[in-house]
């Protein structure tokens, strides 16, 4: 129940910007997206009294990590009619972020605009109020009584959080949790003994009680879920955390596929090696949009926030000019968009529309980061040749 749908339609849309395809999948996307959110007729996903949405009437995952703990401790104790995880919410939050911006380039859907507004204040405003531990820096699966009303986090029987991992921290993908609790999240995906590991982010924080070295998702490094994260980071303007997450993860997909030629599930932190299914070949596509994304010219790359309205290259690939509008996120005080050009030549940037503050940086030959302040909601730059040794 993850809606990958909406994520991949705004890769196709950011590169291609068709708007036969906009015009065709939007409203299917929306229908999506009204049973997603419990508005359908039929949806039993927003049952619960506090505004956080569950999915277990219709899969027993929710976030594709089969035995992520909390998730895992839900249907052993029979407990999906009460406990509703973070992610899910998260998502509808994002995916109707990314409808908002996809009406407002079809224009004429004020409505449609409206009704995404007042979802993203009521399901933000349930994550904040239900969800947060303080104790722990985590959100946390939130219980319900009897009568849908929140009852507490989810814990282990130790007393912890049982969400320390992934799902604790999804509301920074949503982008809705605020700079202070937004930097606590980023200490733990950033701190070495919880969720950072040198192969990578792996699901479950290493210093969680429930923590395992053997699990599937427990213990390992997966793709799927650092891609998101990745998108994240150039959304909060963390162009070095954005290629930490993807370097590190290009280069344990090489040295594992050169050294077995195979395309592993995932991988155990334990060992740094390659593990599950060796044949599990969709789960690539991070490491290619990753690779494409660094190293490819003819490529530009933003966060979920960004919506390309125009991206146009040179026949040589020396020369981009990039038009984009930007979505507010409660959590950010920048954002990244990476230009990948040709390596052979240095760059200057101009621009139009505000952008006297933005932050130009080679990450390598050819490669740009642009940084921008994120009260700059639209913005045109042209990148081209620098000649004259100006």
């Amino acid at each position: 129940m993850v809606p990958v749908q909406h994520y991949l339609f705004q890769e196709l849309w950011n590169k291609t910007r068709r708007r036969d395809w906009l015009a065709y999948f939007y409203p299917r996307l929306r229908q999506y997206y009204l049973f997603y959110s419990g508005k359908a007729e039929g949806s039993t996903t927003n049952a619960l009294g506090s505004n956080l949405l569950k999915t277990w009437d219709y899969f027993y995952n929710s976030g594709g990590w089969d035995d992520y703990p909390a998730q895992a401790h839900v249907h052993r104790h029979g407990l999906q009619a009460s406990a509703a995880p973070v992610i899910t919410t998260c998502h509808a939050i994002r995916i109707a972020k990314i409808l908002t911006l996809a009406a407002r380039e079809l224009g004429g859907l004020a409505a449609d605009e409206a009704e995404y507004a007042a979802d993203i204040a009521r399901f933000a405003e349930a994550v904040e109020r239900h969800a947060w531990d303080e104790a722990s820096g985590y959100y946390g699966y939130v219980v319900h009584d009897g009568g849908g009303k929140p009852a507490g986090i989810l814990r282990h029987e130790s007393g912890a959080n049982f969400n320390m991992g992934f799902d604790g921290v999804y509301p920074l993908v949503a982008g809705e949790c605020g700079r202070a609790r937004g930097a606590v999240l980023l200490e733990r995906l950033n701190d070495e003994r919880r969720l950072r590991t040198p192969i990578g982010l792996t699901a479950v924080d290493r210093s969680a009680p429930y923590y395992r070295e053997d699990g599937y998702w427990n213990g390992t490094v997966w793709m799927a879920h650092q891609w998101f994260f990745w998108k994240t980071m150039l959304d909060l303007g963390r162009a070095d955390d954005a290629w930490r997450i993807a370097s590190t993860a290009l280069a344990l997909w090489e040295r594992e596929t050169r050294e077995t030629y195979n395309a592993f599930e995932h991988f155990t932190v334990a060992a740094g090696r390659g593990a599950g299914w060796h044949q599990f070949g969709g789960l690539s596509a991070p490491v290619l949009d990753w690779f494409g994304a660094y190293f490819r010219a003819g490529r530009a790359t933003g966060g979920f926030d960004v919506w390309m309205r125009r991206c146009e290259f040179s026949p040589d690939l020396s020369r981009a000019e990039l038009e984009w509008v930007h979505v507010p996120n409660g959590t950010a005080d920048a954002y990244t968009i990476l230009i990948g050009l040709r390596p052979d030549c240095e760059y200057t940037v101009t621009e139009t529309g505000g952008l006297a503050a933005v932050s130009v940086r080679m990450r390598h030959g050819g490669l740009l980061e642009l940084t921008v302040p994120a009260s700059l909601r639209e913005a045109r730059v042209v990148v081209r040749p620098r000649t004259g040794g100006g």
